[in-house]
C-alpha cells in the first residue's frame, strides 16, 4: 500500500504502551515509503531486497539485515532501487516512555538522544555492536503478531536493550546537524506539505505554496524537487491518485465516487493514471485491497504500513488543484 506523505496526525500504539510494529511485504515503485514525519523515533529494518532510504538530507541504501535509525520529527521516505522490490519492518516508538528522570541512565544517554544532543550511527549493519544490534531488531519485529501475555514488557525491554547495545558499543556520536539554511528548507517543505492537507478543499497554486513556504516560486520548486524527486505538480497527482486508492481499499465508493472525491473530473484519464501508478485498474485494485484486508489473509498492518482499513500514511482526504499555475496536470 502507498502511504500518506504528510505529517502523522495519529499517536502509535496507546497512552500506555506508545509502540507500533509494522511490517511492509514486497513493495515496488518510486517512491516506496513517501516522505512524511511523526513525533516518534523509529527504528526501520529491511528483511527483503533493497532501498535508498532519505532521512533529512543523508540518503541511505540498504539491503536485507540492515536497519536506520529516525528521530522523531525527521522527515524521511524511501525510493526505489534498479525497481527491486523491498519488504521491511518499522519499529515507531516514544522515546520519553522509556525514560526514568529517577536514573542517570536517561541523563547519560536517552535524554540527549530524546533532545537531539546526540544520534545513532546509520546504517545499523551486522557489524553494528557486534551483530546484536541487528539481532535485537530482528527478534522485536517478530512481536508484531506475538499472543504472549507479556509482549508488551518484552518490547519494552527489547528496546533498552538494543539501546543499550548501541550505547556500549560506541555507535553514537554528537548530532551533526545541516546547516541553519538547510534546516529552515526542511522545515519551509514540511510547512507546505501540512498546508497541503490542511486546504486541501480549494484551489491551490504552485505561487501559493511558495508563498507559504517564504520562497521564490522558482526556488520552492527547486527544493521541493531536490527534496521530494517530483515537482509540485506531480506530488499531488501522486497524491490525488494515492487518496482514491485509499478510498477503494477502505469505502463502499464506487470507482466514480472515488476518483470524483480524489478531484478528477476526467474519468478516462484516471483510469490511464491509476493504471500507470499502481500497475492495475482501480477496480482490481479494490478487489486485492479487500482480499489482502481480509482476517484469513496475511497483510499489512499499521502506520508505517496498514491494512487497508487502518493504515494512518493512506491519504485520508481530497486534494481539489486549481486553476492558472495549476498542480493538476
Amino acid at each position: 500500500m502507498d502511504r500518506r506523505h504528510l505529517r502523522e496526525n495519529r499517536s502509535h500504539g496507546t497512552p500506555d504502551f506508545p509502540v507500533g510494529l509494522y511490517s511492509m511485504e514486497g513493495q515496488t515503485g518510486d517512491p516506496l515509503l513517501e516522505s512524511h514525519w511523526h513525533e516518534e523515533a523509529e527504528f526501520l529494518l529491511v528483511d527483503g531486497g533493497r532501498a535508498l532510504f532519505r532521512v533529512g538530507l543523508a540518503e541511505y541504501e540498504l539491503q536485507a539485515g540492515e536497519a536506520i535509525y529516525i528521530a522523531g520529527g525527521e522527515l524521511h521516505g524511501a525510493f526505489g532501487v534498479d525497481g527491486e522490490a523491498c519488504s521491511y519492518r518499522a519499529i515507531v516508538f516514544d522515546l520519553d516512555w522509556l525514560i526514568d528522570a529517577r536514573d542517570g541512565i536517561s541523563s547519560r544517554f536517552l535524554q540527549p538522544l530524546l533532545r537531539g544532543r546526540i544520534g545513532l550511527s546509520n546504517p545499523i549493519t551486522r557489524r553494528t555492536a557486534g551483530g546484536a544490534a541487528i539481532e535485537h531488531l530482528e527478534r522485536l519485529v517478530l512481536l508484531e503478531h506475538s499472543d504472549d501475555p507479556a509482549r508488551q514488557m518484552r518490547v519494552k525491554g527489547g528496546l533498552y536493550l538494543l539501546l543499550a547495545e548501541i550505547w556500549s558499543s560506541g555507535e553514537w556520536n554528537a548530532r551533526q546537524t545541516a546547516s541553519p539554511a538547510e534546516l529552515r528548507s526542511i522545515e519551509r517543505l514540511k510547512d507546505a506539505l501540512t498546508y497541503i492537507e490542511t486546504h486541501f478543499g480549494r484551489k491551490l497554486t504552485v505561487r501559493e505554496l511558495a508563498a507559504e513556504a517564504g520562497m521564490s516560486e522558482g526556488h520552492f520548486s527547486r527544493m521541493f524537487k531536490s527534496f521530494m524527486r517530483k515537482t509540485p505538480v506531480e506530488y499531488v497527482h501522486h497524491f490525488r491518485l494515492r487518496h482514491a486508492a485509499a478510498l477503494l481499499a477502505e469505502s463502499d465508493r464506487t470507482v466514480g465516487e472515488a476518483a470524483a472525491e480524489a478531484g478528477f473530473d476526467n474519468f478516462s484519464y484516471f483510469s490511464k493514471s491509476f493504471r500507470t501508478l499502481f500497475g492495475c485498474s482501480p477496480s482490481e485494485y479494490r478487489r486485492s485491497a479487500r482480499k489482502a484486508a481480509d482476517p484469513g489473509a496475511s497483510g499489512i498492518r499499521g502506520a508505517e504500513g496498514g491494512a487497508a482499513g487502518s493504515n494512518p500514511d493512506m491519504p485520508k482526504k481530497p486534494f481539489s488543484p486549481s486553476a492558472g499555475r495549476d498542480l493538476d496536470s
